[in-house]
């Protein structure tokens, strides 16, 4: 059996983060930016960011299976307002229960923190990811917006729920 803990990242995880990262990106959005797309993501790139955010204080909060990272939830704090940055799971362990164990750990955290509402931006056309906030009781604020990643304009639809 598969032992399965929580641990808050340290600056030598950033390589397993930025790994991780890239197989939930290509499993989750390729349907919506295409494959093509994301074979461009830089994997070095991303673990220079999760590296550098490591180093300035950052800890996300990651699920292990044996001792290696296999998820990740980034969240930030402003006054009494939570917001998820960055939550991703390799696909080899969705719909295990994994980002619920997540979820429910980095909630009780922000609740600790004084934080009584959660948001966060959902890239439009992200069933899997749709799907889990919504059983996570998440919903619409009606709020969207348009960034531009890897030169392509990305859609993004607000997400909160109370805590």
């Amino acid at each position: 059996m598969q032992a399965v803990t929580l641990r808050m990242a340290r600056p030598q995880d950033a390589a397993a983060m930025a790994q991780l990262q890239r197989a939930s990106w290509l499993g989750a959005y390729a349907s919506v930016l295409g494959n093509d797309l994301l074979e461009q993501m830089s994997e070095a790139e991303h673990e220079q960011v999760w590296q550098r955010r490591l180093e300035e204080g950052a800890r996300p909060m990651l699920v292990c299976v044996d001792e290696a990272p296999v998820g990740l939830l980034y969240w930030q704090q402003e006054g009494t307002q939570a917001w998820i940055r960055a939550l991703y799971l390799h696909p080899s362990h969705w719909r295990q229960g994994l980002g619920q164990r997540l979820w429910h750990a980095v909630a009780l955290q922000m609740r600790r923190a004084g934080c009584d509402v959660v948001h966060l931006w959902l890239l439009a056309g992200n069933r899997i990811g749709a799907g889990f906030y919504f059983r996570q009781g998440f919903r619409p604020t009606g709020e969207r917006r348009t960034l531009v990643s890897l030169g392509h304009d990305c859609v993004q639809h607000r997400l909160a729920r109370s805590l």
